[in-house]
């Protein structure tokens, strides 16, 4: 089905503000019995990160140019975290600084790169599944979640909280099947190719905190901390996208993208 040019990016509007509209009412039913001072972190929380998926869509939609800007922001902010942190993550030893660092700037390179050759509808439409990804990994642990998943690096992190986001990743790539225009087998793999790299960004951003002992990388986002623990697994995912598409040789297919 060919869709009528905004129709997609229309539809990545619509979902997203009625996942908000249902995730307030579950917030608002789970904190009615809660602390005041409870009730209001997560109000904190959700307004927050309310702000911040709307703020990346709307810097996707707006082209390849503002969203690449937008990343190399996160990047450089992302950045000035990790080099905070070296001296207690690394101590004495400055080739495991040097390491995290040169790590670091190639994802924060492929991210970039990602954010430059990428259609709006795409960008927006991987952000969603990992905003989803990442979201209900979160929900379905603190409910379901008894089996750890990797416990020397994360306590809160369960098996069956992966496989809940997963699942959700994969359901908001299909719902937004029609905004990429892809088939369903394509659709499922981009779906689980997603989930992989978010939880392997995540994964690698809390081992670099357990490293240096702390439970953030900053406080610049109120309710989730520094940028990098909003955005680790989004800078990871859309690295690991690119660099999948240039191995496969189609850098300049623009179906691809």
């Amino acid at each position: 089905m060919q869709w009528p040019k905004g129709a997609g990016v229309t539809r990545v509007w619509i979902i997203c503000w009625a996942a908000f509209l249902i995730g307030g009412a579950g917030l608002f039913a789970a904190s009615r019995r809660s602390a005041q001072p409870v009730r209001r972190a997560r109000l904190t929380k959700f307004v927050t990160y309310f702000g911040i998926v709307n703020g990346m869509l709307l810097g996707a939609e707006a082209g390849r140019v503002a969203f690449s800007v937008i990343v190399v922001a996160i990047a450089l902010m992302g950045a000035q975290e990790l080099i905070a942190l070296l001296p207690t993550a690394s101590g004495d030893r400055w080739s495991v600084g040097c390491a995290m660092c040169s790590a670091y700037l190639l994802i924060a390179a492929g991210a970039v790169a990602f954010a430059w050759q990428a259609r709006p509808a795409l960008t927006m439409t991987i952000y969603m599944v990992i905003c989803t990804f990442d979201g209900f990994s979160q929900v379905k642990g603190q409910l379901l979640g008894w089996h750890k998943l990797v416990p020397r690096l994360r306590q809160d992190t369960t098996m069956e909280g992966t496989a809940g986001g997963v699942i959700a990743g994969l359901g908001m790539m299909l719902l937004l099947r029609p905004t990429v225009e892809w088939s369903f087998a394509r659709c499922l793999a981009a779906g689980c190719c997603l989930a992989v790299a978010a939880l392997a960004g995540d994964l690698l951003a809390s081992a670099v905190k357990r490293r240096s002992g702390v439970k953030d990388f900053g406080t610049r986002l109120p309710g989730h901390g520094g940028i990098l623990d909003r955005f680790d697994s989004f800078l990871f995912a859309c690295s690991a996208w690119a660099a999948v598409v240039a191995a496969a040789g189609i850098w300049g297919n623009r179906n691809a993208w």
